[in-house]
C-alpha cells in the first residue's frame, strides 16, 4: 500500500495541469487502463485527468490519464486512501 501512496503523492503534485484541459473532452476515453504494480516505470510528462477522491473515505480506486514525454497517452489504475474525513 505504501507505493500507491507515494505514486499518488507524486502524481498529485502534477494536478494543476489537470485544470488546463478542455472540459468537454474526456482524455484517455479510447485507451484501456493498466493496473499499476510496484516497480512499474512511469514517464509522466503531464497529467490529463485523475479520479477525485476528496469526498471518499478509505481505500478507493483511482484512474489516472497522463501524457508521456513522447506525447503518447496512458491510463493507469491504482488504490489510494480517500481524503474525506467524517465530521463526527
Amino acid at each position: 500500500m505504501k507505493i500507491a501512496s507515494v505514486v499518488s503523492a507524486v502524481l498529485s503534485s502534477l494536478a494543476p495541469s489537470v485544470f488546463a484541459q478542455d472540459i468537454y473532452q474526456e482524455p484517455g476515453s479510447g485507451i484501456p487502463a493498466v493496473d499499476y504494480h510496484y516497480g512499474m516505470e512511469l514517464d509522466v510528462h503531464r497529467v490529463l485527468s485523475r479520479t477525485d477522491t476528496s469526498q471518499r473515505t478509505g481505500v478507493v480506486p483511482v484512474t489516472l490519464v497522463y501524457e508521456d514525454s513522447q506525447g503518447e497517452l496512458h491510463k493507469i489504475r491504482f488504490l489510494e486512501w480517500g481524503s474525506h474525513t467524517s465530521a463526527s
